[in-house]
């Protein structure tokens, strides 16, 4: 049997690649990458923060693991489990350890708070915000006003 794969070449107009620099107050500085074009990578999605002792990484694909570093310390792989929650975390899982909780979960814990706070206008806003959107809205503005003027540009706070 012989294997054909075929396929057509398409040229392709929109951004595949996208990468900003940045920072935040005189000490914190960060990175951000995104990428349509990294093969193999489905929707790959990770949060890294480096501190000058320890260091925590963060995995989509593996939602349930966080892991941390520490210069004096061996590493180590932490396993959701909500008996081992803070209090103030333990409501964004629903599942006992051991049972993954992912992509899905996260829209059913916003719609959670946000029909919390129709039925209790005291509640906390524990979800995105329209300022939330707009501020993002900002920062893009100034990371393509950076890219077209080469230069560090500057996000007002408001």
């Amino acid at each position: 049997m012989v294997k054909v794969e075929v396929f057509v070449e398409e040229s392709v107009d929109t951004e595949d690649f996208g990468s900003t620099i940045f920072q935040m107050g005189k000490r914190t500085r960060g990175a951000m990458t995104a990428s349509q074009v990294a093969a193999g990578r489905k929707n790959g999605f990770s949060v890294e923060i480096y501190g000058s002792k320890a260091s925590v990484a963060w995995n989509q694909e593996r939602p349930d693991e966080l892991w941390m570093g520490k210069r004096d310390k061996a590493n180590r792989i932490i396993i959701k489990d909500p008996a081992l929650l803070y209090d103030t975390a333990r409501p964004f899982a629903d599942l006992p350890g051991g049972h993954s909780e992912g992509y899905d979960d996260t829209f059913k814990q916003v719609f959670r708070r946000f029909y919390a706070s129709i039925g209790d206008p005291r509640a906390p806003l524990e979800y995105p915000q329209f300022t939330d959107g707009l501020r993002q809205m900002k920062i893009l503005a100034a990371e393509l006003e950076s890219h077209q003027t080469r230069a560090w540009v500057d996000i007002p706070k408001s």
